[in-house]
């Protein structure tokens, strides 16, 4: 069950930052006029966040809104996020039910140059509540877990690098709308542009690997799985600010079932993120008492003779 937890924590992770990050990899042409120095405010009326041109309604077309919101991301150097994921899962075998609720909310910081998160999460299960809290650079991965901070193992932390450099790629993110064009609106929300897409079937399996491969959390048994899965659905809604094109809101639900080894599992997962803070976030500074704390090993797997 840990695994399923996994693979849709990714999911829903990658969908919330897939317009923060940078645009490192834009052409030249393109990220020209991204290279401000990383301490200074993105500029209000910058090229990058120039009003998109607009449908005889006033809406920006997909294609459009996708341009201004993946160019204005060069701008964006810090940020904060808030989510809450509520997740159901429930197993269906010869013996019965298990099912199994958690309740998870998120508060993190994010500086990109260079990558800094530090992040506060809650969870609530039938087992108990658990609070965690981490601290992620590329020096160190810190996390606290029953009042005790520990360093985990390097191999853990480059992977946690890895997929939030990723994630931190909106370009190849906001491509999988532009497949979805069809199946995207767009529509106006007070001060934000709405986009937002339902898919099904094998369009939104595609889309989960994609979103699992840039989220750095791939493997061949995840991928297989996401392969037996049935995906009833899958509603992605993306709010971005008029002027600026920065991102504010995020929301993504999935319903799923697999059977498997005489058990069916079913999944019901919500996500819902504001993002905020906007190049407002100076400072990450790690505790003392994370930095003194002794790096934990990870069992080794026993192998079989």
């Amino acid at each position: 069950m840990k695994k399923w937890t996994t693979i849709f924590m990714g999911v829903m992770l990658t969908v919330a930052l897939a317009g923060c990050g940078n645009n490192e990899e834009l052409k030249p042409s393109e990220g020209a006029a991204t290279a401000a120095p990383a301490g200074s405010a993105a500029p209000e009326a910058s090229a990058s966040a120039a009003p998109a041109e607009q449908t005889s309604d006033g809406v920006p077309t997909v294609d459009e809104l996708i341009q201004k919101s993946v160019a204005a991301s060069g701008d964006l150097k810090s940020f904060a996020m808030e989510s809450q994921v509520k997740q159901k899962i429930n197993v269906k075998t010869a013996q019965g039910d298990n099912a199994q609720d958690t309740d998870m909310t998120t508060k993190s910081k994010f500086i990109k140059e260079p990558l800094m998160m530090h992040q506060e999460v809650q969870m609530k299960t039938a087992q108990g509540d658990q609070k965690i809290e981490q601290y992620v650079t590329k020096d160190g991965f810190y996390s606290q877990m029953n009042g005790q901070w520990m360093k985990m193992p390097a191999t853990m932390g480059e992977q946690v690098l890895a997929a939030m450099q990723q994630s931190a790629n909106p370009e190849k993110q906001m491509e999988q709308f532009k497949a979805l064009t069809e199946k995207t609106k767009i529509t106006e929300e007070g001060d934000s542009y709405l986009l937002s897409a339902e898919v099904s079937g094998d369009d939104v399996k595609e889309l989960a690997k994609s979103y699992m491969n840039q989220g750095g959390s791939a493997d061949p048994q995840m991928a297989a799985m996401i392969e037996q899965m049935n995906i009833k659905s899958m509603n992605i809604a993306y709010a971005v600010d008029k002027k600026t094109y920065y991102p504010t809101r995020t929301d993504v639900t999935m319903v799923m079932d697999m059977t498997s080894n005489d058990q069916t599992i079913s999944i019901d997962m919500d996500m819902k993120a504001t993002i905020s803070e906007h190049n407002k976030v100076d400072e990450i500074k790690i505790p003392q008492e994370a930095l003194d704390a002794k790096e934990v090993e990870m069992p080794t797997t026993p192998t079989t003779p």
